[in-house]
């Protein structure tokens, strides 16, 4: 599935591409499923970070699927393993993507998916994971912290909910309509709904700011605070002591296979809105688009 102009959903085309040639240390997988994030539907329009990617190109980051063939010197991942893995797309400027049938990536981008993990809620979890959990490490969270996660319905903020609530943190959550029992059994204290007035309820010394929500967040962070984002949003006003910080998530495999081994085991939850077929990726596309969709959309061969 290929971008050759950026636009809306109908821009998504199918191309017929040879078969990817497996280097010695690659891994061809056929891929089962592939995630649709927010930052694809960006991508698809024509916003990445900088020059990372021009079209034409193939969109995606998570993928979950079977090893077909392996390279040389690949030599844990036979043919036939169940495999997860992220594509870290801006750093491979779109030349490699996950809306594909199969995909030739390094050794380094997968892991062996636990049995039991379906390949669609295995394709839910690596690019949101690892920036729910990349997010929190960025706030340096003393024992006991007070955490704000705005967008704690989506994706990366119910990681987020989720991560900081079973480290012992407090989590207030702002979620939207319809949400509010799911986010409250992911581990958050308090949920607020998403019209709440960041005026009215209290300040915050930690603030995941997964939607983001930006400026009018700011009566909520403490001074002295700290807001993380995965976009940049406009800068606190001067003498306010807010400290803000903009997250581009980075492959850790290590710490995506603790990830993925939670899912797997029902320490983390993940949801499931829909699934599209390959070819039908503009309407998965549309879907994602949907305000209030809840569960994450998903392509299937």
């Amino acid at each position: 599935m290929e971008v050759s102009e950026p636009g809306g959903p109908e821009v998504l085309r199918v191309v017929e591409r040879p078969e990817p040639d497996v280097g010695p240390e690659e891994v061809l997988v056929e891929v089962e499923a592939a995630g649709v994030n927010p930052t694809d539907l960006a991508a698809r329009e024509g916003h990445t970070v900088g020059d990372s990617a021009r079209p034409p190109y193939v969109p995606g980051w998570d993928f979950a699927g079977t090893v077909r063939a392996a390279g040389g010197d690949v030599q844990d991942l036979p043919v036939g393993s169940a495999v997860v893995g992220m594509v870290p797309w801006y750093a491979e400027h779109g030349r490699v993507g996950a809306y594909a049938e199969r995909i030739a990536v390094p050794r380094a981008w997968v892991l062996p998916r636990p049995q039991g993990l379906s390949a669609v809620d295995a394709a839910t979890i690596p690019l949101n994971a690892l920036t729910a959990a990349q997010l929190l490490e960025l706030l340096e969270l003393r024992p006991g912290s007070e955490v704000l996660v705005t967008g704690a319905g989506g994706a990366v903020g119910g990681y987020a909910v989720q991560l900081a609530a079973r480290a012992g943190h407090r989590v207030t959550a702002v979620a939207g309509t319809g949400d509010e029992e799911w986010v409250r059994a992911l581990g958050a204290a308090v949920v607020l709904p998403r019209d709440t007035s960041y005026d009215a309820v209290g300040t915050f010394p930690a603030v995941v700011d997964a939607v983001p929500v930006g400026e009018a967040l700011f009566p909520a962070v403490a001074r002295g605070g700290r807001v993380v984002s995965t976009r940049p949003v406009p800068d606190a006003p001067a003498g306010a002591g807010i400290e803000q910080q903009v997250m581009l998530v980075e492959l850790d495999p290590p710490l995506l296979e603790r990830l993925v081994a939670d899912v797997a085991a029902g320490r983390l939850r993940t949801r499931v809105s829909a699934t599209f077929p390959l070819e039908r990726a503009a309407d998965a596309h549309r879907a994602a688009e949907e305000r209030g969709r809840r569960g994450k959309v998903v392509l299937t061969p």
